[in-house]
């Protein structure tokens, strides 16, 4: 029987999950149409076909944290405009306000309402429905101009600069995604079918190396991160299950993935070193590290070494692991033997490391430093002075067990809210527990990979 995908309300459901847990003072209520709202106030709503965003938008780090645009704005609820929507699915994705104000500034002052990810494009006096296309390109065009904008204040400035202080900038420039210009030309209607084929005819082999370069990294990483939260999003995981995303996501043989586990390390082996690590060397290292009489057996999942030289060795579990238990009787969280395991392992690792000279300590029958260095090819120093390991299990899901799995009498002490804030407490305070060894989620090391990559879109543009 072929598996069924998980819809578009089950994975809108699973992002609220993950708002909620990560904000207590979130709550949903109602049953066909359920209602995000915090305080008194609803943020939006949705159901099996639409999502719609109130005026209220939420801003936890602001004085005043609930403030009223004049504006809604409305989602049909498909898989492709969920990949419009942010990580933190509290607020419409500011890009709206963009395409908005746009069209209030060309003859549609009393626009109220914005629909994106509609069928078609439609606007009357206070409703504006335009499609996934056109949203996006408008957001392209604007990210360009605003490129632009700074550029072209640099270089006015570079000469009052020179003249009055004596200093001395560089000459900046734009790298123009010349497909936007191609649709504006098509769009105004003033080229002919025989003037593109003239202009084609024209063009030298090859392409703008740099556009071409910076377009595929920025849409690998995004088409990354989307399969692995696709993966989290599935709950629990078998091995038929951990085969099938595998090659359905990443073209992986069926044969040659063994489970969760092992997927995860294959995906973090291929794509993970910049996107996800964001360091220059990662090894899978794919041998045994074997104590004197094989009493003790080890294997490192991933060696890191990062632009400092420094070495840190990867643990890594499945993505679908309880981090934490919960004693009900005592009402504390401590450990979970998943995690207590690869502490263990950690612990053995940076010994493991650090022992670069112990003879028993071998990978592929060389000395610790002299396989990193085999496969380093001598580009760089390694430095196991201060080896560190990192251990990745679980997301966001499963940093404890769910609440409603508690026992009736439990969850009478408490309620989900100061259970859902312990939890988080007692994950942050365990993070610090250990010495030199470093604890994440999945979805933790995903989402530090959506901030470099916002990161270095917001650095672009400035």
């Amino acid at each position: 029987m072929a598996r069924q995908l998980k819809t578009p309300e089950e994975k809108l459901n699973t992002k609220i999950k993950n708002l909620i847990a990560a904000d207590s003072s979130i709550s949903q209520s109602g049953k066909n149409t359920k209602n995000i709202k915090i305080g008194g106030k609803t943020l939006f709503s949705f159901n099996k076909t639409e999502i719609k965003y109130t005026k209220n938008r939420y801003y936890p780090s602001k004085v005043e944290s609930i403030i009223e645009e004049d504006f809604e704005v409305q989602f049909p609820l498909t898989n492709e405009n969920l990949s419009l929507l942010g990580s933190n699915i509290a607020n419409p994705p500011n890009g709206a306000g963009i395409v908005l104000d746009l069209f209030r500034k060309s003859g549609r002052p009393t626009i109220n309402k914005i629909v994106i990810g509609n069928t078609t494009n439609e606007v009357d006096n206070t409703n504006l429905k335009i499609t996934k296309d056109f949203y996006e390109t408008v957001l392209k065009i604007n990210k360009e101009e605003s490129r632009d904008k700074a550029v072209r204040f640099n270089n006015r400035m570079q000469p009052l600069l020179q003249s009055e202080f004596n200093l001395t900038t560089s000459t900046q420039s734009v790298q123009r995604d010349y497909s936007l210009l191609l649709q504006e030309v098509i769009a105004s209607g003033q080229v002919t079918q025989q003037d593109i084929m003239t202009l084609t005819s024209q063009l030298e082999g090859g392409n703008n190396i740099n556009v071409v370069v910076e377009k595929q990294i920025v849409k690998q990483a995004e088409w990354l991160i989307e399969k692995i939260q696709e993966i989290l999003d599935e709950g629990k995981l078998t091995t038929p299950k951990a085969k099938d995303l595998g090659n359905k996501f990443f073209g992986f043989p069926k044969v040659s993935i063994k489970g969760p586990e092992h997927l995860m390390e294959m995906i973090l082996t291929k794509y993970g070193k910049y996107t996800l690590f964001g360091v220059p060397i990662l090894l899978n290292t794919d041998k045994y590290v074997i104590h004197a009489g094989d009493l003790t057996r080890s294997q490192f999942d991933l060696i890191l070494i990062n632009h400092l030289s420094e070495i840190e060795v990867v643990e890594l579990k499945r993505p679908d692991t309880t981090v934490l238990e919960f004693d009900e009787n005592r009402g504390k969280f401590y450990a979970s033997k998943d995690l207590s395991i690869a502490v263990s392992q950690a612990e053995r690792y940076i010994s493991a490391v650090y022992k670069d000279n112990d003879e028993d300590y071998k990978i592929n029958n060389q000395k610790i430093k002299d396989f990193l260095n085999s496969q380093i090819g001598g580009s760089m120093a390694v430095d196991i002075c201060r080896p560190k390991a990192l251990i990745v299990l679980g997301s966001y899901l499963t940093i404890a067990p769910d609440y409603d799995t508690l026992d009736p009498k439990t969850k009478k002490k408490f309620t989900k809210q100061a259970y859902n804030t312990n939890y988080l407490q007692a994950y942050k305070e365990l993070k610090e527990a250990y010495k030199n060894i470093h604890i994440l989620t999945y979805s933790e090391l995903i989402d530090n990979a959506r901030t470099r990559l916002l990161t270095d879109e917001e650095a672009e543009t400035n």
